[in-house]
């Protein structure tokens, strides 16, 4: 139903105004009038909660047609804590159906507002030109424009776990959900956030800042945080990895301990991954498995370490604040007991954190233990 128009109003109120003068009698009295008195009543409160949406419209509509943005993101309905500010809703309405009154000389302005206990749909007449808008009461009971458009719900972050970031220079801390044992990435999840693109730095305790454009474009969407290491640390760390990896080839061949090797890698690392490494994994290696004669190698050495990168994922990427998972091509060289000599070539991955007490890269994860047990010599990865 179309609003009254203000004389209706007018008359209602009228009535309504003698009919209190006249004295109503409560509903407890029994009265025949009492049912009277009720709907008068209810359709008082229909046509103040009408003039309130009218008012919203007027204060949404003058606040595009002066530029005044200042307070606009408080006229639109969204989800609480939603991550939405002026700004965001200016870029929006600048490219939307209502950009066109930006500026204009307001001569007619009519609104009609339809009835609707939760929401209502509200027809504008601004000049010669109509517009079409909707709108919700909030938990505060206040009328909100509905543009849900211009965000997405639930939208997700994962960000390396112990790092810290800003999205638009805004801290965001209070969306974070903290990294577990099962999911180890920090992960921020914004109950709204616009469509717009938004700049996402990251902050590394040791690595610096990275900065990166992100578009929210659907609603439940995650999004990781890749954050690319440098080409000069890249190198350092590949480095790093292939000078433990001849370390601890030349301590297995010595017959080192496993205490005496724990030193190449955190303390959080798993001892039986090193137990593997050292009494298992270098034997498989200088065994291979299609071998049916007794010819064995020896004398392996990881001659080169380089950055291997899929799909632009990056060849050194930040893990968690003070750790990188590095994605790498390695070359062996080695020897045979019959006198030959021979060179394997495969890609690997590994995560490799750096300790700052003794100023080196240690492993923290071996996320490919072929790394050192790959004893396919017939077919070089690269």
């Amino acid at each position: 139903m179309i609003r009254k128009k203000a004389i209706i109003y007018l008359c209602s109120l009228a009535i309504a105004t003698a009919a209190f003068s006249a004295g109503c009698t409560r509903l407890s009295e029994g009265s025949e009038n009492s049912d009277v008195s009720f709907e008068a009543n209810a359709e008082n409160l229909e046509e103040g909660s009408v003039a309130k949406a009218e008012n919203c419209v007027k204060n949404f509509i003058n606040a595009i047609n002066t530029q005044n943005f200042d307070g606009i993101a408080d006229m639109i309905y969204l989800p609480e804590n939603a991550f939405v500010s002026d700004k965001n809703v200016e870029w929006y309405l600048q490219r939307s159906g209502v950009s066109d009154i930006t500026g204009v000389k307001i001569k007619n302005f009519d609104v009609e507002i339809s009835d609707g206990a939760l929401t209502k749909d509200a027809t504008v007449y601004i000049n010669k030109s109509g517009y079409q808008l909707s709108l919700a009461m909030d938990a505060d009971n206040q009328w909100k424009i509905v543009m849900n458009d211009m965000f997405v719900e639930n939208w997700s972050l994962k960000v390396p776990k112990g790092c810290t970031i800003t999205v638009d220079g805004v801290d965001v801390d209070q969306y974070k959900i903290p990294a577990t044992a099962i999911d180890v990435y920090d992960t921020y999840t914004f109950p709204a956030i616009t469509k717009q693109s938004v700049q996402v730095d990251t902050k590394s305790s040791l690595f610096g800042s990275f900065t990166q454009t992100i578009t929210p474009s659907a609603d439940s969407e995650t999004v990781p945080l890749i954050c690319k290491i440098n080409d000069a640390e890249t190198t350092n760390i590949l480095r790093q990895i292939q000078n433990v990896w001849n370390a601890l080839y030349t301590d297995y061949t010595n017959g080192v301990d496993i205490e005496s090797v724990k030193k190449y890698f955190t303390d959080d690392f798993d001892n039986s991954v090193i137990t593997d490494i050292m009494f298992n994994y270098f034997q498989a290696l200088e065994k291979p498995a299609e071998s049916e004669d007794q010819v064995s190698y020896s004398n392996f050495y990881m001659k080169e370490a380089i950055p291997w990168t899929t799909n632009n994922y990056g060849c050194a990427i930040l893990n968690t604040s003070d750790s990188v998972l590095v994605n790498f091509g390695y070359r062996l060289d080695f020897t045979s007991t019959n006198g030959g000599s021979y060179t394997l070539k495969k890609i690997s991955q590994i995560t490799m954190a750096y300790d700052s007490a003794e100023s080196t890269y240690k492993i923290k994860q071996v996320n490919d233990p072929k790394l050192f047990y790959n004893n396919d010599y017939t077919l070089n990865d690269y």
